[in-house]
């Protein structure tokens, strides 16, 4: 009874959305799903809130998470052969989501990246210390012909106090991708009022979840409630280009 209701709550709650292009949803390789089951509970959830497209973005960071073009597609074959039967109408393709070090600068210049979709790639940089060479690895992937797409840039407290460089990060061209689980006030306060301050000021291109585990799925939630959140409606996200290609 309890999971029926809960089945019914999340119903539908991201259909505007569609597509996720953010998710820690591949079995074992990096700190999202750590195996099948996980992988599972946390598309089915997604499922039922509405979403049709699944772009899974495990970490890749040499330090971290050595992922690499083979071992993601291997942990994709092995959920999508899960998957199909159960859910014949949703697609789960694969990418990275990218830390940018001197390592994703070699596989840039070996043209080794697995983009979004097209020239758009997801990139992160740290999320407790400022990293000064960050703008120019953006302007490096820009000059290589790749659209830089920023993971959750209201989640680097290094800018926090920097309202410009927001602006500075901006006005290269990157697209600002901003995680639902922050509207949703996963990560506390500042990282919930950065997020809402950015779509306000119109600087967000794209939405993603970010889940790395089902358990967060209550601060989906409480995003869609958000009425920042359902500001974009009518916002021309990435997301809604993807869907359409």
């Amino acid at each position: 009874m309890i999971s029926t209701i809960i089945e019914t709550a999340n119903s539908g709650i991201l259909s505007s959305l569609g597509l996720d292009l953010h998710m820690h949803v591949l079995p074992g390789i990096d700190d999202g799903a750590q195996n099948m089951q996980d992988s599972l509970s946390l598309i089915d959830s997604h499922y039922r809130a509405g979403i049709r497209t699944i772009i899974a973005t495990p970490h890749i960071r040499i330090d971290f998470f050595k992922n690499s073009r083979e071992s993601i597609h291997n942990a994709w074959m092995e959920l999508t052969n899960v998957t199909k039967e159960q859910y014949p109408d949703l697609e789960i393709k694969y990418a990275a989501e990218y830390f940018a070090d001197d390592y994703f600068l070699t596989l840039l210049q070996k043209r080794e990246i697995l983009p979004i979709s097209g020239n758009y790639v997801l990139v992160e940089t740290s999320l407790r210390h400022d990293q000064p060479y960050f703008k120019d690895i953006l302007k490096e992937m820009i000059l290589q012909g790749y659209q830089p797409v920023v993971a959750h840039p209201e989640r680097y407290q290094a800018w926090h106090n920097k309202p410009e460089h927001y602006a500075e990060i901006y006005e290269l061209g990157v697209i600002f991708q901003i995680n639902l689980l922050s509207i949703g006030g996963a990560y506390g306060p500042t990282e919930q009022i950065t997020a809402e301050r950015l779509i306000q000021q119109g600087w967000i291109g794209a939405l993603g979840s970010d889940l790395h585990r089902v358990s967060q799925y209550k601060y989906i939630k409480e995003a869609v409630e958000n009425p920042y959140f359902k500001s974009l409606k009518d916002a021309k996200l990435l997301n809604h280009t993807l869907q359409s290609d």
